[in-house]
């Protein structure tokens, strides 16, 4: 085996190796998010936010988007989250949880609604 291919192998394997664990670390800030959203009543409390401040600075640039809207919603998103939060929900390159999730958020009035709460427990 020569150089190159060796260091490719040696890429290619290291991706097996950590992709799947980028998955589940993205899933369950998704998840995260979820359980924060099905319990909120106006908005956050204080440590929902610094959970969703982790999230803001550690997830994926959709989850980012989602946890900066929860972050400053009162009582509702504000209508710029609200757009990008619409455009999350359509791009079928996010994770169909985190669509859904941002879905949620996007019609999000003081409480969410009792099968948008069975939704994110699903999560």
């Amino acid at each position: 085996m020569n150089t190159k291919t060796g260091l490719s192998f040696a890429l290619l394997l290291s991706a097996a190796l950590i992709l799947p664990f980028a998955a589940v670390a993205g899933d369950e800030a998704t998840s995260k998010m979820a359980r924060i959203v099905a319990d909120i009543n106006h908005r956050p409390s204080a440590t929902d936010k610094e959970k969703l401040r982790q999230i803001a600075e550690k997830g994926s640039p959709a989850q980012q988007a989602i946890a900066n809207a929860l972050l400053d919603m009162n009582h509702k998103v504000s209508p710029s989250a609200k757009d990008r939060l619409g455009k999350i929900a359509q791009d079928s390159s996010v994770p169909e949880d985190t669509r859904e999730l941002a879905s949620i958020v996007k019609e999000f009035h003081h409480e969410a609604s009792s099968a948008a709460k069975q939704k994110l427990r699903d999560m």
